[in-house]
């Protein structure tokens, strides 16, 4: 399932930081805007970094701008 049409100037940084007891814990974080709404970020752990959880969560954030109206339905 592709991203939204809505969405668009993705950029993804890759980063770390440190649990609780010290760890080193790799982080990916996608910041991006939705139609004229943005911008949002999304952050996902190690073993969140796949494609599928990565499109339903943006577009999690696209159905909930559609369903407050704040973008137009198609």
């Amino acid at each position: 399932m592709p991203l939204p049409t809505e969405v668009h100037d993705v950029k993804v940084r890759d980063t770390t930081e440190f649990d609780l007891q010290g760890n080193a814990v790799r982080i990916r974080i996608y910041t991006f805007f939705i139609g004229n709404h943005g911008p949002f970020t999304e952050k996902f752990y190690a073993g969140e970094q796949d494609t599928p959880a990565v499109e339903r969560r943006i577009t999690a954030d696209v159905t909930t701008l559609r369903e407050q109206g704040l973008l137009p339905t198609q």
